[in-house]
């Protein structure tokens, strides 16, 4: 497939490809704030601040496909960039949220 060139990308991915890999049991990082999180999130998504990766990354398995989104992509571009530089194989920027809740698959709402 075409995730390790995806995953140079800084751009957002696209939304219907985000759910297809959510699907494959991709995993989900929002990377916004807790209280943006508690506002509303995707119900897969581990809630993981941008300002708390440092502490986070070491545990987590590089090789997992892992998609983060934010309010408007640029955190999560920034969480991506991040991860890679850490060692990540695929990490994607799954861009902004709303964006992802208007693709939500039939079958998911």
């Amino acid at each position: 497939m075409l995730l390790p060139l995806l995953s140079r990308l800084s751009s957002p991915i696209n939304s219907d490809t985000c759910w297809e890999l959510i699907a494959q049991g991709a995993r989900v990082i929002d990377v916004r704030s807790e209280i943006e999180y508690a506002v509303a999130h995707l119900p897969q998504a581990e809630n993981v601040p941008l300002e708390r990766f440092a502490e986070w990354w070491p545990a987590q398995d590089k090789s997992q496909i892992t998609l983060l989104y934010c309010g408007a992509g640029i955190r999560a571009r920034q969480g991506c960039e991040l991860l890679k530089a850490n060692g990540f194989d695929c990490v994607l920027n799954a861009g902004a949220l709303s964006d992802l809740l208007k693709a939500l698959p039939a079958k998911s709402a």
